[in-house]
């Protein structure tokens, strides 16, 4: 079997057993429910309400008109707040799309943007998770089999180590290093000899050495959650740029690619993959939707 059917075959097995209806409505009944458009020229036709487009995404899913599909769950996504059902039918539309030779430039990372949002909000989605890596896989072949780097970049331990908690948790955990410092400058200004100056010449160093770890990932944390969004590359080669657009030496950022994103600035993000830094258009990254 093709690497392209093998994924075709575990995306639509995945299709079968994991698209999730959004209501009770019937076809007919959702149907019949849509808002009639006016008849004049001028007039545009109103938008269903997003609950009708959940359930007629999810229909046009299962039939197999992807488009519609696609369409009815972005604008399900534009208009409601995030839901790890929609996103995981958005990513299968793309997927499905491709599969059925209608696919576009960059399916494979809006599908796997999608993926990624539907594990932001349900961390132990298994079939998300196997959809994401499937999804990645097909990317990294398409690369190998080009000659080009099939590996994404993992993200940089000081993020990783950033994001094991909130802010607030780094927070009290660098006040709870103050307050041990503090107990140990005292006890041992106090006690000049005994056990409590031996705790406190301890106690010393273990809280500077909280202080001195907690705080920064406190500061750290708390610019990520301010500045940075997450986002997936959605062009199948996506190369770096200075602030000004002008193109940089340096390898592509692949197709699907996890980047860290900053604030817009004209055409242009700022983006962060692994430990390589610099700009891209903002139509090349979808920012991943997580309310």
């Amino acid at each position: 079997m093709s690497p392209r059917r093998w994924m075709a075959a575990v995306m639509t097995a995945l299709a079968l057993l994991a698209v999730v209806p959004a209501t009770a409505q019937t076809p007919a009944a959702a149907a019949s429910a849509e808002v009639e458009a006016d008849q004049t020229d001028e007039a545009e036709p109103k938008p269903i309400p997003p609950e009708q487009a959940f359930a007629a995404g999810t229909q046009a899913l299962r039939e197999g008109r992807y488009q519609e599909a696609i369409d009815h769950f972005e604008a399900y996504a534009d208009r409601m707040p995030s839901h790890p059902d929609a996103s995981y039918n958005r990513g299968l539309a793309f997927v499905m799309r491709i599969d059925n030779g209608a696919g576009k430039p960059g399916d494979l990372g809006r599908a796997a943007a999608a993926f990624e949002e539907t594990l932001a909000m349900r961390p132990d989605d298994v079939e998300a998770r196997a959809a994401l890596q499937a999804v990645q896989a097909e990317v990294a072949r398409q690369r190998a089999r080009a000659g080009k780097d099939a590996v994404l970049a993992k993200p940089s331990l000081d993020r990783v180590v950033m994001r094991l908690a909130s802010e607030t948790t780094w927070a009290v955990l660098a006040i709870v290093g103050a307050m041990i410092l503090a107990a140990g400058l005292a006890l041992r200004w106090l006690r000049k000899t005994g056990p409590a100056h031996l705790a406190g010449v301890l106690m010393i160093p273990l809280g500077a050495l909280c202080v001195l770890a907690f705080v920064p990932l406190y500061h750290g944390a708390r610019n990520l959650r301010q500045n940075t969004r997450m986002g997936v590359v959605v062009v199948r080669e996506a190369y770096l740029t200075d602030e000004r657009g002008t193109s940089r030496d340096g390898e592509a950022i692949p197709e699907a690619a996890r980047v860290e994103v900053g604030p817009r600035q004209g055409r242009l993000v700022p983006v962060r993959y692994g430990t390589t830094e610099g700009w891209l258009p903002a139509t090349s990254v979808r920012l991943l939707r997580v309310d």
